[in-house]
This record gives structure tokens, C-alpha cells and sequence, in this order.
């Protein structure tokens, strides 16, 4: 039997939620892995491992966590789920007041790795479950944590829960703004308020607008431009564009055998190492399309069956041919594959013998998304234009939601979402 049961006593929830992390209100909640063992952690809808993470209230729809851990033996793992603000400062609600339920519990599902060089242990988990259901709607924040080392947080993943109170109308073009007319996307929204009332729209109805699974340059906060009735209109310039960026680059490591899309070289060893083709940067080149999955990666194997449990870990190794940045800044890899952070293992070094920017990650063998982030403190912020460009005509989904202060319970309602793309307009 593939999942396997851990049997849990009941009065041991008395434990588990006297061991739950220190979530404080107000402060914020990121989505960030803290364990160098966990990996290939996904928080995604269980139709998709390609999709954002959000759900709607009260329907039959449901998230996945799944993650592979590093170990040799099972561990108890606690997962804990807390409601946060718009901002995703976390909330001032107490857990009764946001689910049906207990937020905190174990992980029951798990299997071991079967036949693979590196071994570890897959867990999984369906949110909502038997032991909860959501009453609120906004923002969230999961934990997960070693019921033995409460104090140790595994990972943190962020979701979102949506009502469908709202009507969003969301258009995504060519910005107006002359200086970014060929490299920037604006988002216009028009929020139509049927069946809803609010009280002050400028202070109470907030907006955010992610492209993509991107959590560092979100869109948020936004005020409306035009109110009419019942209608927020959100027709803006500069304040709601983003930079187009280009398509994510891909490779396939799901055969050790056959050497696959972007692989160059197969090196097989102790653990497998796959030595991609060299990129070069695409910035001063004319835009070209192709296909991609918006960043996001599949765990997957050729020569076996169960992608979960037998897909094992190699080494991927990244080469940029690109001179050295003459400002200051890092080159990153990034995606899904790097759990949308700007993580230090997907730092890029230069090798000046080679020429190029390089740096290898353990993944798990699937098909894979992947760009390169060019980062300065100095202006705090990632870009693609740097390495790749940005160029109007990139294929990009962007999500807006739509957010209302609840004055009777005092949190942030999610009213609604919205998704738009620019798949197939230019």
C-alpha cells in the first residue's frame, strides 16, 4: 500500500498545539523552505501541480502538500495553518474563528523511496481534510514542523482562500507608458461590488496583483482610480505594469539514459549529474516564442512508474555564458525549482576559466521551468532584463485579488480572483 497511516491517539492534539510555532500578529509570513532536507516541497491545487495555490471557499476543491525528506527513518510532522492579513502580516483571528476544526495536526500519509540512490521519504496532504474545513476566506500561511522539535520549522507555505462575492474584470496589454510600450505589461481591473457593501472602498478594499507565482514583486495595496456606484475601476499606468520578462528556459531529466531536452551530458555516479547545454543571455536578442509551464516544474520518470516514490535525485548543473556584470548584483537561478526564492545554492558563481556563471542544484528528475534573476541591493529588487530581457510579447499569467476589511471580525475578506493571461494576444 502506497500511503501509509501513522495512528495518532487523540488526546496527543493537547501536545501538538501546545508546540506550535510562535506566530505573532503583524508579523509577516513568507513562503520559505528552512531545512536543507526538504525538498521538491509543492503546495499546489490537486488538479495541477502547475497552478497557484488558492482554493475557493466552500467548494469541493482541494490543495496537495507534498515533500520528500532526507532521513532515514519517519518522523511526526505537525502541520499548522494560520489566517493572515492582505499584506500576509499575520491575523488577529483565533484559529476557531477561521476553521471548522483543529488547524493544527500530524501528517499522516507517507512512503518510502523505492530502488533510488539517494533515499527519502515523500509525505502528502490534502487541505481541506477530515479534520478541518475553512470558514473564512483571505490569506494563509502553513507550517510545518518535527512535533519533537516544535521549535524548528520545516518550510512555510503561503495559499489563499476566495469567496465569490465579487465580479473582476481584468485586462492585460501593452503599457501606455511610452518608455515601456515594448517591454512592460498594465493590468486595468473594474471590480463590481453586485452583492456586496463596503463601507469606505479607498480604505477598506485593497488589491493585489501577482504575476505568475512571483511572491517579490507582487503588486499590492492598490487604491481605486475611479469609484462608480457599486464599481471600483483600478486604470492605472505606472502603478499597476510590470516588466513583460521573457519565457522560461525548460530541460528534462525524467531518463538517466537518454539525454533529453537542454541536456548535454549525463554523468552517472553515486548521484547522477546532468551538465546542461550553456545558456546565453537573451537580452539583446529578438523575441522568440515557445511554450512553457510559467516557471513551474513536474516531478516525472521515463523508465519508471511511480513519479512520487522512484523518481530519484540528481545534480543539475547551470552554466551562463555571460561576461561579468559591471554593477553590482547576484545572478540566480529561479523558478519553482528554487521554491520562488532567491535561495544561496542557486547563487551564481563566475568561473572565469569557463567563462560563464554557474552553479548546481539536487533536483528530483521531472521536466523543469527555469529563468535568471539578476539581483542589486542597491535597488532591491530581481529583474530578467538584465540576462533576458523584457519584451511585451512574453506569454505571462497574471492573478488579481480582491480584498475587503471585515468589520464584524476584523480580517481582510477575499472577495474574489481573477486570472488573465496574455497567452495568444500578440
Amino acid at each position: 500500500m502506497y500511503l501509509k497511516s501513522i495512528f495518532i491517539l487523540f488526546f496527543s492534539f493537547a501536545l501538538v498545539a501546545d508546540a506550535q510555532p510562535e506566530w505573532v500578529p503583524g508579523q509577516v509570513a513568507h513562503d520559505f523552505i528552512y531545512s536543507d532536507k526538504v525538498k521538491s516541497c509543492l503546495l499546489t491545487p490537486m488538479e495541477s501541480f502547475t497552478d497557484f495555490p488558492v482554493i475557493e471557499m466552500n467548494s469541493s476543491e482541494k490543495l496537495v502538500l507534498q515533500f520528500d525528506h532526507f532521513d532515514d527513518g519517519v518522523h511526526d510532522y505537525v502541520y499548522v495553518i494560520n489566517h493572515c492579513n492582505a499584506d500576509w502580516t499575520i491575523s488577529e483571528l483565533h484559529s476557531n474563528e477561521y476553521v471548522d476544526g483543529f488547524t493544527e495536526n500530524y501528517i499522516e500519509n507517507y512512503a518510502f523511496s523505492f530502488n533510488t540512490k539517494r533515499a527519502y521519504i515523500h509525505y502528502e496532504l490534502a487541505l481541506p481534510n477530515q479534520d478541518f474545513t475553512f470558514i473564512k476566506s483571505g490569506n494563509y500561511i502553513l507550517s510545518v514542523y518535527d512535533a519533537k522539535q516544535p521549535s524548528n520549522t520545516l518550510f512555510t507555505k503561503r495559499f489563499m482562500v476566495y469567496e465569490k462575492s465579487v465580479l473582476i474584470g481584468a485586462d492585460v496589454h501593452q503599457t501606455t507608458l511610452a518608455n515601456g510600450r515594448y517591454t512592460d505589461h498594465e493590468v486595468d481591473v473594474i471590480v463590481n461590488f453586485t452583492h456586496v457593501d463596503y463601507v469606505n472602498p479607498i480604505q477598506d478594499v485593497k488589491l493585489s496583483i501577482y504575476q505568475g507565482h512571483r511572491w517579490d514583486n507582487a503588486i499590492t495595496n492598490l487604491t481605486p482610480s475611479f469609484i462608480e456606484k457599486k464599481r471600483l475601476v483600478y486604470d492605472f499606468e505606472e502603478e499597476s505594469s510590470f516588466q513583460a520578462g521573457n519565457e522560461y528556459r525548460f530541460f528534462d531529466t525524467k531518463s538517466v539514459r537518454y539525454y533529453s531536452e537542454g541536456i548535454q551530458k549525463i554523468i552517472i555516479d553515486s548521484t547522477d549529474v546532468f551538465l546542461l547545454y550553456p545558456d546565453f543571455p537573451r537580452a539583446n536578442k529578438s523575441y522568440s516564442f515557445y511554450p512553457d509551464l510559467e516557471g513551474y516544474y513536474v516531478p516525472n520518470i521515463m523508465e519508471k512508474v511511480d513519479s512520487r516514490v522512484e523518481a530519484d535525485y540528481v545534480w543539475v548543473n547551470f552554466c551562463l555564458k555571460q561576461k561579468p556584470f559591471l554593477t553590482d548584483g547576484d545572478v540566480y537561478v529561479y523558478g519553482g525549482l528554487t521554491d520562488w526564492n532567491l535561495r544561496e545554492d542557486a547563487r551564481m558563481v563566475y568561473n572565469e576559466q569557463e567563462a560563464c556563471y554557474e552553479t548546481s542544484l539536487l533536483l528530483k528528475q521531472g521536466y523543469y521551468n527555469y529563468t535568471y534573476l539578476h539581483f542589486t541591493e542597491e535597488e532591491g529588487k530581481a529583474s530578467q532584463e538584465e540576462v533576458d530581457g523584457s519584451f511585451y510579447q512574453t506569454s505571462q499569467d497574471y492573478f488579481v485579488f480582491v480584498y475587503m476589511y471585515d468589520y464584524d471580525y476584523a480580517y481582510d475578506r477575499l472577495l474574489g480572483v481573477r486570472k488573465v493571461t496574455t497567452k495568444g494576444m500578440f
